[in-house]
């Protein structure tokens, strides 16, 4: 396998084989399920999601069900129970968005009130939201209320 690198996440990949590429992305799934936490696996339909590639700080809405025709939906239903998530994707760099799909071991979920928050500031991560992703990422728990 051959990579090059273009941008943030982004990069082209070229194969000597079918096979090649279908055993690259089986190991590349096994790997990333292995390394998913059981909170993860709580991102579903209509979440609101916070993942970081190469630096760059990218906020997403998971789609619904009711986003999908028919045919779609079976076919998300499969990627969805294998941990993908597809939905629009915001950051500095796609302010109106992008279509796609991530795994959810890149993903953290966080509150509609965070992703309206990031909206209103351009798509720039809140401090405040990074402290307390980075505390329960660390922790595995919730930041504690400041008391007066």
């Amino acid at each position: 396998m051959k990579e090059q690198k273009l941008g943030p996440g982004q990069s082209i990949m070229g194969f000597e084989s079918f096979e090649e590429l279908q055993e690259y992305m089986a190991t590349a799934e096994r790997e990333a399920v292995e390394k998913t936490i059981p909170k993860q696996w709580e991102i579903t339909w209509g979440s609101f999601v916070i993942r970081v590639v190469d630096r760059l700080v990218i906020f997403g809405r998971i789609w619904t069900e009711f986003n999908y025709h028919e045919g779609e939906y079976e076919l998300q239903q499969d990627a969805h129970s294998r941990g993908y998530r597809y939905g629009r994707y915001y950051s500095v760099v796609e302010p109106e968005g992008e279509l796609g799909s991530a795994h959810i071991s890149t993903l953290w979920e966080i509150t509609q009130s965070d992703f309206l928050t990031a909206m209103l500031n351009g798509w720039q991560l809140d401090k405040d939201l990074g402290k307390r992703i980075a505390h329960e990422i660390i922790d595995n728990t919730p930041l504690p209320e400041d008391k007066p």
